[in-house]
């Protein structure tokens, strides 16, 4: 017997059921019986309770036992006087204390700051002023960056796998979690309360903290479920049976919308095992994959090519692999096509498009779609995503045509924190602007084709030109300078930038980086930098014409006069 068709799926009565309903001002399809929050999430996911739930190195967690450290994070927070609606911020690798921390957050009722772990102290400050946060958990290396500026700031600072002496607002994750009284503080929550939010690069000179409610977060869980479901059932697929619990190996850090909504959450859905890591290793990867039995990997596309070409590849039994993703940035035809060669078509190779502000939902490519459709980032995800090309004056366009690529559904961000013009440029009746320009073909395959806001996906890290720039301004020697991406075999795309200095001064391409990388993290450091004594060129208008000043920098290290 095959899968039930789709109306069974998710018409009346069906496991991912849709019914309509206004979300922030506009009707849209949801789930009738999604979970409420996030608590509700985790506390279903305690059916599976005794179940591996999380493992790091050598430790292993169950569900239970993940639940009832996240129950000493409500007790231990609420000691400390947080109260549905206060920010709260993460800033570790991805340690099983992060999952705990976000647990707990989220399941009180307070709002999840997850910080990027690879921020200097100076990028740090700016998310604790901005959100607003008062209480902070923060590792070893975290811990030794916001140091500095602890006697400039009233925090709580939780300290995780430290031996950091206590005081300055410093508690020691030990003392922390047997703080409270024990009780779980679990108030009402509503569907569309704040429940996080990540800090996304782009056409601004900071980065901006994009907010998300439970519902989107727990429908951009649903969404990719539903939209496999359905996928199946048009095939005429059926799920594998198998008896193994479901595991992936975490591969991107859980700040990442892809790390925490893409992998981390999704396994309270379904009983599946996460296998985290310190950091990326595809050797280690390889490794754990055999040892755990990892049923799926999932990371930036990157990522997945580096595992299948690593030289250590046919060491390993990796038969248990069913799927090999990558989401962030484009996957090209040669890394999809290696992933089928290595694998020999038993792991399917998928790829996807989405935003922080999609909350990870969007558009997929998978299976033999990649391969006819090479180019394409995929389709819309039914049933919730819808997807179209807007013109300039906001119509939609026909197929064929290019223009912005609009997102709209239940699973997307609700603001900008404190940036209501950034908000309101951003979101229009629903949909999210994506600012990355491209077309549709009549068949709903979407192919980006450039971006209009001013970033670069640098190995699926989205980085704001503005703010890298912003950065090498602060240099006294430095006239103008335009930042830009420029390709990259394996992080796609790298950065670049063009200085000017101030006249009759020697400024090197060197300074330029080590200014840059105390500002800034070391992701956001300039791999090329060229020194020029000339003006740079302008548009008509009198900006800097930086897509031809990136014209000649690509031709210049393609070995072009």
């Amino acid at each position: 017997m095959g899968e039930p068709g789709v109306d069974a799926i998710i018409g009346p009565g069906g496991r991912y059921e849709v019914v309509q309903t206004r979300v922030r001002g506009v009707t849209m399809p949801v789930f009738k019986n999604a979970p409420h929050h996030l608590r509700e999430l985790y506390q279903a996911a305690l059916e599976h309770a005794n179940r591996t739930f999380y493992v790091y190195e050598d430790e292993r967690y169950t569900f239970i036992e993940a639940w009832r450290q996240a129950e000493r994070v409500m007790s231990g927070l609420h000691a400390l006087g947080v109260r549905p609606g206060d920010r709260v911020g993460i800033a570790m690798r991805n340690y099983p204390e992060w999952v705990f921390a976000f647990m707990g957050i989220t399941s009180m009722g307070a709002v999840a700051v997850a910080m990027n772990a690879w921020w200097s102290g100076e990028e740090m400050l700016y998310a604790i002023d901005d959100s607003g946060l008062a209480t902070l958990f923060v590792d070893r290396e975290r811990l030794q960056h916001i140091s500095p500026y602890l006697g400039e700031r009233k925090l709580n600072v939780i300290a995780v796998r430290t031996q950091h002496a206590a005081g300055n607002g410093v508690v020691l994750w030990e003392k922390f979690v047997n703080s409270g009284d024990g009780t779980m503080h679990a108030p009402r929550i509503d569907p569309d309360d704040h429940a996080m939010i990540l800090y996304t690069s782009g056409s601004t000179a900071r980065p901006k903290g994009a907010v998300s409610s439970h519902r989107a977060i727990i429908h951009s869980l649903m969404g990719w479920e539903a939209a496999a479901a359905i996928a199946r059932a048009e095939a005429g697929r059926r799920q594998r049976p198998d008896e193994r619990q479901p595991s992936m190996i975490i591969t991107v850090p859980l700040f990442h919308v892809t790390g925490l909504n893409g992998q981390l959450l999704p396994s309270f859905r379904n009983g599946r095992k996460v296998v985290g890591m310190y950091k990326w290793d595809a050797e280690k990867a390889l490794a754990l994959i055999e040892r755990e039995k990892v049923t799926h990997f999932s990371g930036v596309p990157t990522m997945a090519f580096e595992l299948v070409n690593s030289p250590d590849y046919g060491k390993y039994d990796l038969s248990s692999l069913r799927s090999i993703g990558g989401g962030g940035a484009a996957m090209t035809p040669k890394h999809s096509s290696r992933i089928r060669e290595r694998t020999e078509g038993k792991a399917r190779a998928s790829a996807a498009y989405a935003m922080t502000e999609t909350n990870g939902l969007g558009a997929s490519n998978a299976g033999n779609d990649l391969f006819t459709h090479p180019t394409s980032c995929g389709r819309a995800l039914r049933p919730l995503v819808e997807i179209r090309i807007a013109s300039p004056d906001d119509t939609t366009l026909p197929p064929g045509e290019t223009g912005e690529i609009c997102i709209r559904g239940p699973m997307t961000f609700t603001c900008y924190w404190n940036r209501p013009e950034d908000t309101a440029n951003t979101i229009r009746d629903g949909w999210v602007h994506t600012g990355d320009i491209g077309h549709m073909d009549a068949d709903g395959f979407i192919y980006i084709t450039d971006r209009e806001k001013d970033m670069i996906i640098r190995g699926g890290e989205n980085i704001g030109c503005q703010e890298v720039e912003a950065a090498i301004y602060e240099m006294p020697k430095v006239m103008e300078c335009a930042v830009f991406g420029v390709p990259d075999e394996r992080l796609g795309e790298t950065v670049a930038a063009w200085v000017r200095p101030q006249p009759n001064v020697i400024l090197t391409a060197g300074d330029v980086q080590s200014h840059v990388a105390e500002c800034l993290a070391r992701f956001k450091v300039p791999a090329h930098v060229w020194i020029t004594d000339e003006e740079l060129p302008r548009t008509a208008s009198g900006k800097i014409y930086k897509r031809g000043i990136r014209e000649h920098a690509i031709a210049r290290l393609n070995g072009a006069s």
